[in-house]
């Protein structure tokens, strides 16, 4: 490695693609670090030529907070290199494993802060063409920077020929088509991005990338709330109407789609309100759990999911799949089957055990919707599995007790309706 390239020192590398290594190197007439994209000798009139001048035409024209600031660019004998802002933080790369899930409420974050750089940047006519994790740089917490311009489509200036940018699993349909490019190509592949960090899969994956790209074109995935039930269900139309197949059916702007994603932040920030002090004394407080040691309701604490939801938020779906038990730990619920009132469910109640004592994933058979501001956890069944043999024995003699009363209360009034010559609402 070379101690220097033009006015910088090389410290050490940080990365390497098929066209470019980057390197952290520092500036001594500004006395700072920042990243240096080097390409490859052999990519002057090859792949990466069209890269280097794509992201040299934005040197100094995107500043915003959420995209990584282009400094300077430049070409001789030795090397063809572009200076950007150094970004610590590594990528959203390694938040895409089902084990390494962010924070719901920080996905959605991130997810409107992307919103509001790609916005930006179509307004100063640019398409990224090449949106994924890799590409999406972590400052600190939520605060994350949209990268590596290469492949950008950038108004008034010919950076490529007809070659098909972007990463298979990632790329729009109307990219593969080769056809005109808008922002909404780029929302198609942040929907896919905001659906892997969600679910901790890809929406779209095939063998080999023949089979992604068919896979892209044809197949719709299924909610992402079905990979992970304890997502807000508010997010599943929103990520689904990002793949739409079709541009035209997609968000007509990045601020209608920024919009509906602070709606559903604003329900999911809730999480951050419930301490473990409140989640065990809810807990302790359920007659439904009153038979459980003090050891086993912490357990239930750390393994459940909490969220804090206003009036007229549906919790489980008729026929909708799932395996997750809920506790209701504050506020009231009503339970419907097509439309019809089954039931009122009350602080301390439980529902959805049906599909932990089948053992399996069943279709819910009822409707429950909070009436007012709850306080709810959801336990998956992979979640349950890993509590204590005790603790799920106690949970276990909870639900079959909860079941019993729930039988001998509908037998109740199916003798009372069929003396009065009527039928269960």
């Amino acid at each position: 490695m070379h101690n220097r390239i033009g006015k910088y020192e090389l410290r050490r590398e940080l990365g390497e693609g098929a066209a470019s290594t980057v390197y952290l190197a520092y500036d001594e007439f500004y006395n700072a670090e920042l990243a240096l994209k080097v390409y490859h000798p052999d990519s002057y009139t090859g792949p990466g030529s069209g890269q280097f001048v794509s992201e040299a035409a934005l040197a100094g024209k995107l500043v915003h907070p959420h995209i990584v600031t282009i400094l300077d660019a430049a070409a001789d004998e030795q090397a063809s290199y572009v200076a950007m802002e150094y970004v610590p933080g590594g990528n959203l790369h390694r938040y895409t494993s089902a084990k390494r899930l962010l924070p719901v409420q920080d996905v959605i974050q991130i997810a409107f802060k992307c919103c509001g750089a790609l916005d930006y940047a179509f307004r100063e006519g640019v398409v990224h063409r090449d949106i994924k994790p890799a590409n999406i740089l972590v400052a600190d917490g939520t605060d994350v920077k949209v990268g590596d311009f290469g492949a950008a489509l950038i108004t008034g200036i010919e950076t490529t020929q007809r070659v098909r940018m972007g990463s298979p699993s990632y790329i729009a349909p109307e990219q593969i088509r080769d056809e005109a490019l808008t922002h909404q190509s780029d929302m198609f592949s942040l929907g896919v991005v905001l659906y892997e960090l969600l679910s901790g899969a890809r929406p779209f994956r095939g063998a080999n990338t023949m089979e992604t790209l068919d896979q892209v074109m044809r197949v719709t995935p299924p909610p992402p709330s079905q990979l992970r039930p304890e997502l807000p269900s508010q997010i599943d139309p929103i990520v689904l109407r990002m793949l739409q197949k079709s541009p035209r059916d997609r968000y007509a702007n990045w601020a209608e789609l920024a919009l509906d994603l602070a709606r559903v932040g604003r329900l999911s920030m809730f999480d951050q309100a419930v301490t473990d002090s409140e989640k065990y004394t809810a807990l302790r407080g359920a007659g439904l759990l009153s038979a459980l040691t003090d050891a086993e309701i912490w357990e239930i604490v750390r393994a459940g999911h909490w969220r804090r939801l206003p009036r007229q938020t549906v919790l489980v779906r008729e026929r909708d799949v799932g395996d997750s038990l809920f506790i209701l730990c504050e506020g009231e619920a009503k339970v419907t089957i097509q439309g019809k009132l089954l039931n009122v469910l009350r602080e301390g109640e439980c529902f959805g055990e049906m599909a932990y004592v089948r053992g399996e994933a069943a279709r819910r058979g009822a409707t429950v919707e909070t009436t007012t501001d709850t306080l709810v956890v959801a336990l998956p069944r992979t979640a349950i599995e890993e509590l204590s043999v005790a603790c799920q024995l106690h949970l276990t003699h909870a639900l079959l007790r909860t079941l019993a009363d729930r039988l001998e209360f509908a037998n109740v009034r199916v003798s009372r309706g069929n003396a009065v010559g009527s039928t269960i609402p």
